[in-house]
């Protein structure tokens, strides 16, 4: 009996400097993301490295959702009627 193990695939754990760049809700909105199945973890990758060279300081909803202006990603949970998890 020949079983296989499905492949885990990586992910990236946020250092805390990195991680304190983000709002707090900033960063519920892409765990929701992620969590949905909005997004992949190489995209959620892409989305956390472009956020954290694009914006100085601390990294707030607005200015997540300015970068995800035109992936799709940037109405999901815009109108507020989804709380996002912190």
């Amino acid at each position: 009996m020949d079983e296989q193990l499905p492949i885990a695939m990586p992910f990236r754990v946020l250092g805390p400097h990195e991680r304190g760049r983000f709002a707090p809700d900033a960063w519920g909105h892409l765990l929701a993301l992620s969590g949905s199945g909005a997004i992949n973890p190489a995209e959620l990758e892409h989305i956390i490295e472009r956020a954290l060279v694009q914006f100085e300081g601390r990294i707030a909803l607005d200015d997540l959702r300015n970068l995800l202006e035109g992936t799709g990603l940037d109405d999901v949970g815009a109108a507020g009627d989804n709380p996002t998890v912190h």
